[in-house]
């Protein structure tokens, strides 16, 4: 396989993030909490405007030039959480899951993220058993489920909160993260 390039995307890559967003959300629906409805419309100023945002990062994979995955990353805009950055947005092509590309996705966000922030937080399904071994690999553990967090198509998901906390690794608690 072809090695992959994994890179922080600017404002001037907003047609590529737009790319491979709509993609994860066409592909993937019942995953994220927002739907493909909520971001198709928007305007290149959006696009634009979420990569121009200090608080907030987007890193791609590209295989021969081609988008084939995405991870983000944000401080939360309140200043009593802004100690916990978010991850977010995290997917892969199908075919391509389980050859470390992934991996490279999250660590290279996780890496910007933990140089912002004291820890960094996650949801993600609680029957998406790769994707919780993926993050528990990478320092995460499962400190909360929410019940029915997700509703696509009638159909009610259950989510795992997983933090990544140096300071509390042991402690299992409530933490409040945002659902992008």
């Amino acid at each position: 396989m072809t090695v992959p390039e994994i890179v922080r995307l600017d404002p001037e890559a907003w047609a590529v993030f737009r790319a491979v967003r709509l993609e994860s959300l066409e592909r993937s629906p019942h995953v994220f909490g927002t739907g493909l409805h909520q971001e198709v419309e928007q305007p290149e100023s959006w696009w634009r405007g979420r990569l121009e945002n200090p608080d907030l990062g987007v890193y791609v994979a590209r295989l021969a030039g081609d988008p084939v995955g995405m991870a983000g990353w944000m401080l939360p805009a309140a200043a009593n959480t802004r100690h916990r950055a978010y991850l977010w947005g995290v997917y892969l092509r199908d075919e391509l899951r389980g050859g470390g590309i992934g991996r490279g996705l999250v660590a290279a966000a996780l890496e910007e993220a933990a140089s912002r922030a004291e820890a960094v937080d996650l949801h993600v399904l609680t029957d998406n058993l790769p994707a919780i071994r993926l993050y528990e690999t990478l320092g995460f553990k499962v400190v909360g489920t929410v019940p029915r967090a997700l509703k696509y198509a009638g159909v009610h998901r259950d989510q795992h909160l997983m933090a990544r906390d140096p300071a509390v690794q042991s402690t299992p608690g409530t933490v409040q993260a945002p659902v992008v």
